[in-house]
């Protein structure tokens, strides 16, 4: 069953025009990890509404999450018809829209996901963000600075822990509640500086394609004798879209490659016993949103940005960071209005300053941690419908498809379940 009204709903409440307000109490992607430890018994601090679960049973003994990064719930409606694991879990499942959380993006999501906390108490705001002993901006989940070089070697003695607020992870709840976790990751990620954080409490598994990810899963269920949280991560569509565009033929290429991967690999060839008291979520931490890189915009083309920015020490001004769907500025004192008049002037986009980021609970709406505050920008510009960024860094202005904004497309997001026995032919 696919919840069209619920989509509505979540569409229409809008932080700005343009902007959907993440719903951070009920219907939010930001509750997926207490869902599933709910779920395996465990303590869930908010869990989703108990109808994302409605005609689905719940007394199981493990639970499995595929997450497919960049797969929105947009994207769902659309093509659900024509593949096949999708039309299962709609037909004999429950297909619910959540919002992401802000940003929408994959920095922020996926460590929500892991750690079962906010961003507002992670701490990572998006993708890019400065580093003031390095006075260098950073690309948080592979750790490096701009040009790729491992932050550990440009600032020798900073580690990981500089990434992510201290606090327990989901795993590490989970584990306490004799929960077995099970992680499924691409190597790069498995043996990368943000694991070391976000996976604590995991067993992790480095995979090097696709169907081994599937393949990993369903042997890890099938070994395992107590309640078990699973998860897989499959970061091929959102590429696919970010290069091609969620309409072209490579993107629906690697969406089928997912897709059949788990259908083959997991649900039809989990032993019959386990796939009777194994539960599938399939979800996304974000959709994409179509752009045309050459109407995306360069910030150096925009008149009166770099007056108006907070300088480091060397008296240069101190980059934007976030992503090219959410910018967000460190601003010279008195200065935020001035800013964001001249950025709205000229370009389409919703503005929030410090103090309606903190009363809209932009971020979320828990405790903030010290983390958070020391990154929350002076002025967060949320563009409507193209990518605004650094013509220079990355080919960011490039892509197709982009994400960490406030569209539709990019906010709502899929959460598909279904006992693994219910989706068998």
């Amino acid at each position: 069953m696919l919840r069209t009204d619920l989509a509505a709903d979540l569409r229409e409440d809008e932080l700005a025009p343009g902007v959907v307000r993440p719903d951070y109490e009920r219907y939010c992607f930001g509750n997926v990890p207490d869902t599933v430890l709910d779920v395996l018994g465990a303590d869930a601090r908010r869990p989703l509404p108990e109808d994302v679960f409605g005609g689905v049973d719940t007394d199981v003994q493990h639970v499995v999450v595929a997450l497919v990064d960049g797969y929105g719930y947009e994207q769902w409606r659309r093509d659900y018809e024509t593949v096949p694991l999708l039309s299962a879990l709609t037909d004999r499942g429950r297909v619910t829209p959540l919002t992401s959380v802000f940003p929408s993006e994959t920095a922020a999501a996926i460590t929500t996901m892991q750690t079962g906390r906010l961003p507002c108490e992670h701490g990572i705001l998006g993708w890019f963000q400065y580093h003031e002993a390095t006075e260098t901006v950073v690309q948080m989940l592979p750790f490096t600075d701009y040009e790729g070089t491992p932050l550990r070697e440009v600032c020798p003695g900073t580690d990981s822990s500089w990434l992510v607020a201290d606090g327990q992870t989901a795993y590490d709840r989970a584990a306490d509640a004799g929960v077995d976790v099970q992680v499924v990751v691409p190597e790069t990620i498995a043996e990368g500086a943000h694991g070391d954080v976000a996976l604590h409490g995991a067993t992790v598994s480095g995979t090097a394609d696709i169907a081994s990810v599937s393949e990993t899963l369903r042997e890890r269920l099938e070994a395992s004798s107590t309640p078990t949280y699973a998860y897989g991560y499959f970061p091929q569509v959102d590429a696919a879209a970010h290069s091609a565009g969620t309409e072209s033929d490579h993107y629906r290429e690697q969406l089928r490659a997912v897709t059949e991967s788990l259908r083959r690999n997991l649900v039809d060839a989990l032993s019959p016993a386990v796939a009777e008291r194994t539960l599938l979520v399939v979800t996304a931490d974000h959709g994409h949103l179509d752009t045309t890189p050459e109407e995306n915009v360069a910030i150096g083309t925009l008149d009166d940005v770099e007056s108006h920015l907070e300088r480091d020490e060397a008296g240069r001004p101190i980059p934007a960071v976030g992503s090219p769907r959410q910018l967000q500025f460190r601003v010279r004192d008195g200065h935020v209005e001035a800013l964001r008049s001249s950025l709205t002037a000229q370009l389409d986009c919703a503005t929030f300053d410090r103090e309606r980021q903190l009363d809209e609970r932009v971020f979320g709406n828990r405790r903030n941690s010290e983390v958070f505050e020391r990154r929350l920008p002076d002025l967060l510009v949320v563009p409507r419908d193209r990518g605004v960024w650094y013509d220079d860094h990355h080919d960011e202005l490039s892509l197709v498809g982009m994400h960490g904004g406030g569209h539709p497309d990019e906010m709502l997001v899929p959460f598909a379940t279904a006992r693994v026995s219910d989706l068998r032919e």
